[in-house]
């Protein structure tokens, strides 16, 4: 599992943006928006920058990336 740290991510309409954009790639691929942390942990098989790009492109930074267990 992936962990984001999302900028500006402060709303379920901006949560909506962001699970839409992965799931258009991987619909099969878990995904969980925690906006009071402003964090989306994804579980897919799409690569790391690949999603980190996704992220971007739907209009939020991603400040920093980890790996969880």
């Amino acid at each position: 599992m992936l962990e984001f740290q999302v900028e500006g991510m402060t709303c379920g309409s901006c949560a909506s943006v962001i699970l839409k954009a992965i799931h258009t790639v991987d619909p099969y691929g878990s995904v969980a928006v925690q906006i009071s942390t402003q964090t989306v942990q994804v579980v897919s098989k799409r690569s790391e920058q690949e999603l980190i790009r996704l992220i971007e492109e739907s209009g939020y930074p991603v400040l920093a990336t980890k790996k969880i267990a």
